[in-house]
């Protein structure tokens, strides 16, 4: 078993990863969420690089073109929300993300869309996205855990 990391705010430290992915070359993709960064590792723990304040990554879906989809929401300040005093980020976030990163970290795509009311979620509305896939049509289907459902998204003019 290798392990690498620890809690903080440097390289190869952590603040609560949340997903973690591997491409083709085996790469691993670690969703540092409360760091707001992706960091990119070998198999051996080396970190290749780290793509700092592009969005707060929650998940990831990685194609078999290496195209590294992340869900997640804008970066967002540290104060907290007072109807969310436990968490550890500014909540609840403005948005909802799905951003298309090329294996250098270059993004190539990204959809904002709109962050439901709780409880009040409409079609399209995402909730706290924590898990996306791709078909082979390029659609993205998403879970959102306070939504408490998954949607699919049709791409179109691909």
């Amino acid at each position: 078993m290798k392990a690498w990391g620890h809690l903080g705010t440097g390289p190869k430290e952590f603040s609560l990863p949340h997903a973690i992915a591997m491409d083709s070359r085996g790469r691993l993709y670690i969703a540092d969420r409360n760091n707001v960064r992706v960091q990119v590792y070998d198999q051996g723990g080396r970190l290749l690089d780290s793509w700092e304040n592009i969005l707060v990554p929650w998940g990831f879906w990685i194609t078999a073109e290496d195209e590294i989809w992340i869900c997640g929401s804008s970066p967002s300040t540290w104060d907290p929300h007072p109807d969310y005093p436990e968490a550890p980020l500014g909540c609840p976030p403005k948005d909802q993300l799905f951003m298309c990163l090329d294996v250098r970290g270059k993004v190539r795509q990204l959809w904002t869309l709109p962050k439901g009311v709780d409880n009040k979620e409409r079609p399209g509305d995402l909730n706290w996205v924590h898990a996306l896939a791709l078909d082979s049509k390029g659609n993205i289907y998403a879970g959102d855990i306070i939504g408490k459902r998954a949607q699919k998204f049709v791409r179109k003019g691909r």
